[in-house]
């Protein structure tokens, strides 16, 4: 949708115009400093800037981020199946900050494994300066690469210890490591302190359209989010499909697992009554598909309240699987709020949204390679017809482009 906006800054820096901001933009120049030399020299190769745009988007940064994801996850197939989730891979064809993001933060975190610390300090800031949210996911990297490291000593042998008792353990070891963290990590620290004169400087996070991006306290986007966590979950579906049947059935049969059911059930219920957020946008742009799911399912009290039986049982059965091994509850934990604090503050509902919390959730899900050919499959039928329908399917409406998106 906001693609022509795009374009338009980066018409205006090939023609050295670098004082020049369209006031509709909210996010930095990384985007277009970055395909400035590229673009430059498809334009000379005969290609308008519209398609030179679009296929660095298109062809660089989705190989980038598959190699990158490949040596990460040690798992071709799971990397592709991450590269075409529906979410992601429609963005992939226009020229927005998405594809871009995505692929400096997953370069990030992969220079940060290997003890690259500057290196990948370089790319943490590109990607800050592609999208200014992913100041967030710097800090998670930090905190879980530092996790990693210590993983040993925050594993006990007693089951019975608390997360409380974890946390204190946790805090502990940082303070008596405090000067390695600030000798490996000092980059990133640079980069959080800059941040925050950005938004001391800025008055905000978003540098344009204020009015249509104000920040709020949104908490059902977490509802939102389950679901499609649960459909893209990195496994293979017959295996989704038993853990499904497991927890079901020790629901029916445990009473400690009804009564936390319950606990779950009546926090997505709260949430759900007093934190949804209705942007202007969702009731009046029916380019979006989300312009018609919540005009036929989440408008109605009976269906959006509903919906709060089934998120509560996702998030029950996604648990049960992410708990792999128990040192990794802490971790698993502090995956879950750096998604809620990412999501919960932005005011649209947008399936782009939910890309980057699930590259962390790909990274954390360290399953047996095990085929996941079902899902690439599913998926690209899926891809398939959300570019057919985006390409083939017009209609009238209030806006120059009126195309159906996803």
């Amino acid at each position: 949708m906001d693609e022509e906006f795009h374009i338009d800054q980066m018409q205006h820096y090939l023609d050295s115009d670098f004082a020049y901001w369209n006031p509709k933009l909210t996010t930095p120049p990384m985007l277009y400093f970055l395909n400035y030399p590229f673009i430059v020299l498809l334009s000379k190769m005969g290609f308008s800037i519209l398609t030179s745009c679009r296929l660095i988007n298109t062809f660089i940064y989705p190989t980038i981020t598959f190699m990158v994801l490949s040596k990460s996850f040690q798992d071709k197939q799971k990397a592709l199946l991450f590269c075409i989730l529906p979410t992601i891979y429609f963005y992939n064809f226009l020229f927005y900050t998405d594809t871009l993001s995505i692929t400096l933060l997953s370069l990030s975190f992969q220079f940060l494994q290997q003890k690259y610390y500057f290196i990948s300090s370089i790319f943490s800031l590109c990607s800050v300066m592609s999208r200014q949210t992913n100041i967030l996911w710097i800090i998670y990297i930090c905190i879980k690469d530092y996790l990693d490291q210590n993983q040993t000593k925050l594993q006990f042998k007693d089951p019975r210890l608390s997360i409380l008792f974890h946390i204190n353990a946790l805090f502990n070891m940082i303070i008596r490591d405090f000067k390695i963290i600030m000798r490996n990590y000092k980059y990133h620290i640079f980069i959080f302190i800059l941040f925050i004169g950005f938004l001391y400087k800025n008055g905000g996070v978003v540098l344009g359209d204020r009015d249509n991006h104000q920040l709020v306290f949104h908490a059902a986007q977490i509802m939102y989010f389950l679901p499609v966590l649960f459909i893209y979950f990195p496994i293979n579906w017959d295996t989704l499909l038993q853990y499904t049947q497991l927890s079901i059935k020790r629901l029916l049969l445990s009473r400690n697992a009804k009564f936390t059911y319950l606990i779950i059930l009546l926090i997505c219920l709260e949430i759900v009554h007093n934190w949804t957020h209705i942007h202007p946008f969702i009731l009046s742009d029916n380019r979006h598909y989300v312009f018609y799911i919540w005009r036929k399912i989440l408008s109605k009290d009976v269906y959006r309240y509903g919906l709060c039986f089934i998120y509560a049982l996702i998030f029950v059965i996604l648990s049960r699987i992410l708990i792999i091994r128990k040192e990794q509850t802490f971790q698993l934990i502090l995956l879950f709020i750096f998604t809620a604090f990412s999501l919960i503050f932005s005011p649209l509902i947008e399936p782009r949204y939910f890309s980057i919390p699930l590259l962390f959730f790909y990274y954390h899900c360290q399953f047996a390679e095990q085929s996941l050919k079902k899902q690439l499959i599913v998926f690209t039928l899926i891809n398939c017809i959300i570019i057919y329908v985006f390409c083939e399917v017009k209609f009238s409406c209030d806006f120059p482009q009126c195309r159906f998106m996803f």
